[in-house]
């Protein structure tokens, strides 16, 4: 389970991060479907009645690969392990599932770890915020970033891809 506080990012979604000094399973929920999280954050996110099936190193989970949830917008050739899964040391479980979605181009956390891995910085965003026609999705371009949060996690949600979702207020640069 990959976490984001803003939607409107998984458009660009270059990487995912874990901790390498924290311990992850992987689990299977009541409904049958198999997830990875954070060990400590196992039962808060895939409930007390979820069952490990196994449990690994953050340096274990590091190096996987993933299918992004967005295809729309171009990445340039890079050798870097683009759309793989990362090693952060600010990736914490004190909230979400203990993997985060990295977007480069809007967070010095993201910005700084994926330049140490060699991947590249995706702005499909105009000045003004909003997406740009020629490197974002059709269904987005041209409409502000935050206006596309719902449309995002509606799409997301009709392809199975949510897990959970939430408001979840926090301050970040525009």
């Amino acid at each position: 389970l990959i976490w984001t506080t803003t939607p409107w990012t998984l458009v660009s979604n270059t990487a995912a991060a874990v901790n390498p000094e924290v311990s992850y399973v992987v689990a299977r929920t009541a409904s049958g479907e198999t997830l990875l999280v954070a060990e400590a954050l196992r039962e808060a996110v895939l409930g007390e009645d979820s069952q490990v099936l196994e449990t690994l190193a953050g340096t274990d989970v590091v190096g996987t690969p993933y299918a992004r949830p967005f295809t729309g917008v171009e990445f340039p050739a890079t050798d870097g392990p683009l759309h793989t899964v990362l090693a952060a040391d600010f990736v914490t479980t004190e909230d979400g599932s203990g993997v985060v979605h990295q977007a480069p181009a809007f967070g010095p956390e993201d910005l700084a770890l994926c330049r140490r891995y060699g991947l590249p910085v995706v702005n499909p965003l105009r000045p003004d915020g909003t997406f740009d026609a020629d490197h974002a999705p059709a269904p987005w371009a041209g409409r502000w970033v935050k206006d596309c949060d719902r449309d995002l996690q509606r799409e997301l949600k009709e392809r199975g891809l949510v897990w959970h979702a939430e408001r979840y207020q926090h301050d970040y640069p525009f």
